[in-house]
């Protein structure tokens, strides 16, 4: 583990579990996951970071060529042309020694269902699928291919996006049932664990066989590190005691940000680590409300309608039946007014463009952020 504070920066590297992870990559029967390893976390526990910072560095190093995609990069480009233009991309990074002497490439798009990618400059050339796509970059890199997809339950919200997670599934079939040449290795991430469960649940879908795991979120060696970066700048009798910083951890959820920003408030501006210890013996709640924060201005701001249809997502949970009759005169009673079909799809389409509701498949709503039911059922006194 390593950390570094600069005034503007503070991170803590998880360098043992990214090799824990990266070995895991492998079509080792009994230690690998070869029908793919597919980690959920909840949103900004530091998911995304420690991929980038962390897990790239070590696949490289043990000679991988990883390829990230984050789904959630252009909420509203289709994923399966996210997934393209990332295969293009990686493509146009490896030219071969005869396009380099020629300044050209000659593969010249990538096509994923009706979805295709162009490769820039390339007036004449080969139009490869997903998987001739993932063979050719394997080729070029001469190594094995690591394609981690962030934020990977979006792809279920588009045909294209779920014709990429086949694909994918099949060129992971192909490139590691040859007999030689690079092998193929996929890792899903996302911050919505049923959704992911939504990749794997039976078999049609793309990654029936494997299992969606807990992503390991920061813990204690990230809280002492966070305080041996802090208490030397203060004062003798105003020093962090590190078990409740690591209780206020607790109760924020893992948050990395959440807590620097209590520890800001209630630590270097007000009474030391007496003034944490007593938010934690006399304002849990508040505390655990920081991380709600955003829910309560977003619920806020939402119509009447909205918030009715909201509310009866969250209670029936995957039973969410969004045009039942049943559903309708339950929004009209928690309205207090009569309800349609029609006024339900309109606040649900109004719901997604605001980034509460996501669809998982065709008459299918579930929450965009899992904690946010937590968050409700509190408010209405109910949970």
């Amino acid at each position: 583990m390593t950390s570094r504070s600069n005034g503007r920066e503070f991170y803590v590297g998880r360098k043992e579990l990214a090799e824990a992870i990266a070995g895991r990559l492998s079509l080792d029967p009994l230690m690998g996951s070869p029908s793919g390893l597919l980690l959920a976390a909840p949103r900004r526990t530091g998911k995304s970071t420690f991929l980038r910072r962390d897990l790239l560095p070590v696949l490289e190093a043990r000679g991988d060529h990883p390829v990230l995609v984050d789904l959630w990069a252009d909420r509203k480009a289709d994923p399966g042309q996210l997934i393209a233009d990332a295969l293009a991309a990686e493509i146009t990074a490896l030219p071969t020694p005869t396009e380099k002497a020629l300044r050209a490439l000659p593969v010249k798009a990538i096509s994923i269902g009706g979805l295709r990618a162009e490769i820039g400059g390339v007036a004449e050339g080969r139009n490869l699928t997903l998987t001739e796509a993932l063979i050719e970059i394997g080729a070029r890199a001469k190594s094995d291919v690591v394609f981690i997809i962030d934020e990977a339950q979006q792809a279920v919200t588009s045909e294209a996006g779920l014709d990429a997670m086949f694909a994918l599934k099949a060129a992971r079939d192909a490139m590691n049932q040859r007999p030689e040449g690079a092998r193929l290795f996929v890792l899903c991430t996302g911050s919505n664990r049923d959704g992911l469960a939504g990749l794997v649940s039976t078999n049609q879908q793309p990654f029936f066989g494997a299992r969606v795991e807990d992503f390991p979120t920061l813990g204690r060696p990230y809280v002492d590190a966070l305080v041996a970066a802090i208490n030397p700048r203060l004062a003798e009798d105003n020093k962090l005691d590190p078990e409740d910083v690591a209780r206020a951890f607790d109760l924020l959820g893992h948050r990395p940000e959440k807590l620097v920003e209590v520890v800001q408030q209630h630590a270097a501006w007000l009474p030391g680590s007496a003034g944490l210890k007593r938010t934690l013996e006399e304002r849990a709640d508040e505390l655990r409300a920081r991380v709600w924060d955003q829910y309560g201005s977003d619920f806020d701001a939402l119509t009447r309608l909205q918030r009715a249809v909201l509310e009866v997502l969250i209670r029936d949970g995957a039973d969410f039946a969004p045009f039942h009759e049943r559903t309708v005169a339950r929004v009209g009673e928690i309205i207090g007014g009569q309800s349609s079909a029609q006024a339900i799809q309109k606040a649900l389409d109004a719901l997604r463009e605001k980034q509460l509701v996501w669809r998982p498949g065709r008459g299918r709503y579930a929450l965009e952020d899992p904690d946010m039911k937590g968050w409700l059922l509190a408010r209405m006194g109910k949970g």
